[in-house]
């Protein structure tokens, strides 16, 4: 898969933004979708529902561009300030109702991507996250329906909006490591052989 995304950037650059931005549009539907699902008094507003979907259409175009910008660029200063958007742009779907979703998300990305991190530090929040996803499912699903297949599929869905959205923070979030190799290959794209160095910030 990582391969694969490697060498979809590198033969369509171009393809990479507008690829992040259907997949927010996908992911915003469906985090609409299961708001309407979980709702006990559901109410439909074509502005609301616009401004889920198109945020996160955003989203995904923004850490499409971070991706971007990490595959192919080597000035530290340029990557800082690519994760930096990466962040602001992400903060936008922890507004309103997404405010729910932040605690888990910020937690299990750190979690899960910060991979120089000392293991006992990621195992605590990878736990603490799962743990505060648990207690919104109580909350926001099981306190208000019983255990049934649309529980479980209600369940699921959101499970699912959220790994999309912690799998598309890598960029953002992962440390950025500077390798040179003997075939000039930086991460997944290829340059001219550059002077050895390593840095991972």
């Amino acid at each position: 898969m990582k391969q694969a995304l490697g060498n979809f950037a590198i033969k369509h650059p171009r393809l990479v933004i507008p690829a992040g931005f259907l997949a927010g549009l996908i992911v915003g539907s469906g985090a609409r979708a299961w708001m309407r699902w979980i709702s006990t008094d559901p109410e439909f507003t074509w502005g609301g529902t616009l401004g889920i979907v198109i945020g996160f259409a955003i989203f995904g175009a923004v850490q499409g561009a971070v991706y971007l910008v990490r595959s192919k660029e080597r000035r530290r200063w340029v990557i800082i300030l690519a994760r930096i958007l990466g962040t602001v742009f992400s903060l936008q779907l922890f507004v309103a109702a997404g405010a729910i979703m932040f605690p888990t998300v910020f937690l299990l990305s750190l979690a899960i991507w910060r991979k120089s991190w000392i293991k006992l530090a990621r195992i605590f929040l990878a736990a603490l996250g799962g743990l505060i996803w648990v207690l919104i499912i109580k909350t926001q699903i099981l306190d208000y329906y019983d255990w049934n297949i649309a529980t479980i599929g209600r369940i699921l869905l959101f499970g699912l909006i959220y790994a999309s959205i912690i799998w598309a923070l890598k960029s953002t979030v992962s440390p950025h490591a500077v390798k040179s190799e003997p075939n000039g290959i930086i991460g997944t794209a290829v340059y001219p052989k550059p002077a050895s160095e390593s840095a991972a910030y």
